[in-house]
């Protein structure tokens, strides 16, 4: 794995109504790589907007920090990446101060990322356009409905340059390995897997 660098560091951005299956799929793949190379190679972060205890639809959650701390306390409360973590039906969340984060973190040249419905916020505000991006199937109709010019694929997961989404469940799983084969190549990803 070549020379040792300072960790990846991942940031999830827990909404309301969140299946924890999805979000556990994406974060057990960082710890796991961080084991099998016996050093911190992720280190991951949670943040909802107003930070705070957020419960998953199964009940069992994560404490947050407010997303307004991210790059506000120097270089330990920047990201590189940053995935929206999305239940329910997120064509029907609407929360400004989340787009203009999510925006301020595009400024500050954080990828994004959508886990289940979280590519569906990300693409209503607009942070999808002239990107492939997939989201849970349930959620593909209508923002065809939203914007036909959408370039959605009906797959586990898409990658397009900064932006990485999939369809949620085990599928954030796939992603994270193909993340981190990507990083830290192939075999290293299958031995996380």
């Amino acid at each position: 794995m070549g020379v040792h660098s300072a960790p990846k560091r991942i940031g999830f951005i827990l909404t309301p109504n969140y299946a924890l299956m999805s979000l556990a799929s994406a974060v057990e793949p960082l710890r796991a790589a961080n084991d099998l190379a016996g050093r911190e190679l992720y280190r991951s972060s949670f943040y909802s907007v107003e930070g705070g205890f957020v419960p998953s639809t199964a009940g069992g959650g994560f404490d947050t920090a407010p997303l307004s701390v991210v790059g506000q306390h120097g270089e330990d409360s920047t990201l590189d990446m940053a995935f929206v973590v999305a239940g329910g039906n997120p064509m029907l969340y609407d929360n400004s101060a989340l787009v203009r984060s999510l925006r301020s973190l595009v400024r500050r040249q954080v990828g994004l990322g959508g886990i289940s419905g979280g590519a569906a916020i990300l693409a209503r505000s607009g942070l999808l356009s002239g990107r492939r991006f997939t989201v849970h199937w349930a959620h593909i109709g209508p923002l065809a409905e939203h914007d036909p010019e959408l370039l959605i694929e009906r797959a586990l997961y898409v990658i397009d340059r900064d932006r990485c989404t999939c369809a949620g469940g085990v599928a954030s799983l796939d992603m994270m390995c193909a993340l981190i084969a990507r990083e830290h190549g192939s075999a290293f990803a299958r031995d996380v897997s």
